[in-house]
């Protein structure tokens, strides 16, 4: 216990350890994203990464239902975004041996 009455762990990690947390998975080039487009939550951008979107649809089912045909059709996986930063993986259609590996 401290001076002050608390109880304190005190951990050490070297400067260039890897973070303790795994790395979330995101889109790679050549998989297919819908992403809201504005402030509006019923209007939804789907495009193939890195281009710009190419389709707009109006509400989200309809956007994630374009994504995963999208998705299978061309074998990559599928996403969702509503901020640009944190993605969801909604379809999983890449070969096995192309799989994303999750660190």
């Amino acid at each position: 216990m401290s001076p002050h009455g608390f109880n304190m762990t005190v951990t050490t990690r070297p400067m260039n350890a890897p973070p303790l947390s795994r790395r979330q998975p995101t889109p790679r080039p050549g998989d297919v994203v819908a992403s809201r487009r504005s402030a509006r939550a019923d209007i939804h951008a789907i495009s193939v990464i890195p281009a710009e979107a190419h389709t707009i649809v109006a509400r989200y089912p309809e956007a994630i239902a374009q994504v995963r045909v999208l998705a299978r059709r061309l074998r990559v996986d599928g996403w969702y975004t509503g901020d640009h930063t944190h993605y969801a993986r909604v379809a999983a259609c890449r070969a096995e041996g192309d799989a994303q590996a999750v660190d």
